[in-house]
């Protein structure tokens, strides 16, 4: 039987191979998304809603590779590229193309930060941002947090999703937590594209007011719990 000491050794250079490799994909992510000038791209709602039509039956898989990126260079506002989705596949086929891809990425995230570790996910958030995630984490509602963020439209989910891995949280146990946390903001964007795409314009403002709603709601909620 192997020594305790033998087997964080071995564990240890597991770790160092998993952080080369996880540094590796994201270096290769990125690399392609510059190379074929998806970053750039992911800013524009038309350039967005050429990709997904222009391959014909690839574009489901163009959809989820998008999203998928919005949530690992989480720098690109996910509204857009959700919006989008809903404009050119429904907003049903939009929302689930949508939520694949960002289960993908959220799990990546995660899994990135706890293989390369602290420093390297502190040089790409910076020390104040991951500061913040974590105070946040190791509060005693830090789970409760978890759901009230990734309700809220326009929180920094990703960088909480690279932040979380840094914990002793489990990975399925913040999945569970964070992706159905963010159904409904993703719905009502999906939503709001496919209108767009009928012209429905007063659909798409009751739309805009039920996000507002919810973003208030949500906003009053932590307030109503930090005054308790």
């Amino acid at each position: 039987m192997d020594s305790p000491a033998a087997v964080e050794r071995r564990g240890g250079e597991r770790g160092k191979i998993w952080a080369v490799l996880a540094v590796g994909a994201l270096a290769a992510v990125v690399a392609v998304a510059l190379q074929r000038g998806w970053l750039t791209g992911l800013a524009s709602h038309d350039q967005l809603i050429a990709w997904m039509r222009g391959h014909g039956s690839a574009g489901p898989l163009i959809c989820i590779g998008i999203q998928f990126l919005q949530v690992v260079i989480f720098a690109i506002p996910g509204e857009i590229t959700q919006i989008a989705a809903g404009y050119v596949f429904g907003a049903w086929w939009g929302f689930l193309y949508s939520i694949i891809g960002i289960l993908l990425g959220t799990a990546f995230d995660f899994g990135f930060a706890r293989a390369v570790g602290r420093p390297v996910v502190e040089r790409m958030l910076g020390r104040k941002r991951l500061t913040e995630v974590d105070d946040l984490l190791k509060s005693r509602k830090g789970l409760a947090a978890i759901v009230l963020l990734f309700l809220l439209p326009g929180s920094p989910k990703d960088a909480l999703s690279y932040g979380a891995g840094l914990t002793g949280l489990r990975p399925q146990v913040f999945l569970a937590l964070s992706v159905p946390a963010r159904t409904p903001a993703l719905f009502l964007s999906t939503l709001f594209g496919s209108e767009a795409y009928d012209r429905d314009y007063a659909s798409m403002v009751w739309i805009a007011a039920a996000a507002g709603l919810l973003l208030a709601g949500t906003v009053f909620y932590q307030w109503w719990r930090r005054k308790r």
